[in-house]
């Protein structure tokens, strides 16, 4: 009797079918659905939960995707993580360093010459945009030195399938959010920073007297006359403690770019100045290697900040829409701008160029 009772409640086969198919229904729905819930599970799985589901739905793209590769050591500065497509393609990359060696290897692996960089950050946050990434660049104040006396900084790198040309604001806010988090939980000791509200590709020209703590030098310094019998400009467009600043100078009427500044800090940079001179400037066997060079279209200066390197760079390459500064007019330029940074950062050892013009290589 008891069997027999077990068999009544047992679902007809009829039943059966009907609840297959209701599975399936639920489960292509929720399939279709997976875009709406993947960046709230990844913003909680992934990244030691730094991730924002609101802006990761408006990176990711609205299709099947799985975690990437995932490796959170962020108490000693180390993190790998990101989303990655069923074909292993990823649609978010993130990196996060503080090693020295791991710190140089990233940022030489993006400037192999000291190109200047696109600095879509807002004004206050040291971060940019190279080739092939966003960078967030933290001094750490509260790491100590590495056994080779070497400063502490906090790399973030993100990596993603966005406007390649100048990030969106939900990209900045990853990337900010990840080196905020990465810092607290590093103990790096870098003071938080702002969730950008938008990206800042072009910042507007402004007068001279205006260029901030960063480019205010221009409005001191002896300058050519611009041919176009227009005022000088300057867009100051980083951030004057970040590792990598720039101001350009630039024609009031047009804003064509005449002349470009940016200062460049740490040890990492000394790599990539040395394979710009060498690729770029004819330069006699007896140089010396550490000599610094003001050649046609470029010069560099060099100093040393709180035990590291620092260098500096003025360039000016005139084409048919755009104006330049002579190598003889850029060099004065060049040494005005490696002073005032120098003095504002604590440097020592300035090193300037002579006045001889090297030739560059054709």
């Amino acid at each position: 009797m008891a069997t027999a009772g077990w068999r009544r409640r047992m679902p007809s086969r009829r039943a059966v079918a009907v609840l297959v198919v209701v599975l399936v229904v639920l489960a292509g729905g929720g399939y279709a659905a997976k875009p709406l819930w993947q960046p709230w599970w990844y913003a909680t799985h992934l990244c030691g939960g730094l991730l924002s589901a609101e802006d990761l739905a408006e990176v990711l793209p609205a299709k099947q995707l799985r975690a990437g590769k995932e490796e959170v050591d962020l108490a000693h500065g180390r993190m790998t993580c990101g989303v990655d497509t069923p074909d292993d393609h990823f649609t978010l990359l993130v990196n996060v360093d503080s090693d020295p060696d791991e710190v140089a290897h990233r940022l030489n692996g993006e400037f192999t010459i000291p190109t200047t960089p696109r600095f879509v950050f807002p004004a206050g946050i040291p971060g940019f945009q190279g080739d092939l990434a966003h960078y967030l660049v933290q001094e750490c104040p509260d790491l100590r030195r590495d056994s080779l006396g070497r400063k502490q900084r906090l790399v973030t790198r993100v990596i993603g399938k966005w406007d390649e040309k100048h990030g969106t604001p939900a990209t900045l806010r990853i990337a900010v959010a990840l080196a905020n988090g990465a810092s607290e939980k590093a103990g790096c000791g870098a003071p938080k920073l702002p969730l950008p509200q938008r990206a800042v590709p072009h910042p507007a020209p402004v007068p001279l007297e205006k260029g901030g703590a960063g480019c205010g030098w221009l409005a001191r310094a002896r300058l050519p006359e611009n041919p176009t019998g227009k005022p000088w400009r300057v867009v100051p467009r980083s951030d004057p403690h970040a590792a990598i600043t720039h101001c350009a100078l630039v024609d009031g009427a047009s804003g064509a770019t005449a002349a470009d500044f940016t200062g460049w800090y740490g040890d990492w940079t000394d790599k990539s100045f040395d394979t710009l001179i060498g690729a770029n400037v004819l330069l006699p066997q007896d140089f010396p290697d550490d000599g610094q060079v003001m050649s046609e279209n470029f010069g560099t200066a060099a100093a040393r900040c709180d035990g590291e390197s620092a260098h500096y760079k003025a360039s000016s390459y005139p084409g048919q829409d755009v104006l330049g500064v002579p190598a003889p007019a850029l060099r004065p330029l060049l040494v005005a701008f490696a002073r005032d940074q120098a003095r504002r950062r604590g440097c020592g050892h300035l090193a300037l160029p002579g006045k001889r013009i090297f030739p560059g290589r054709s």
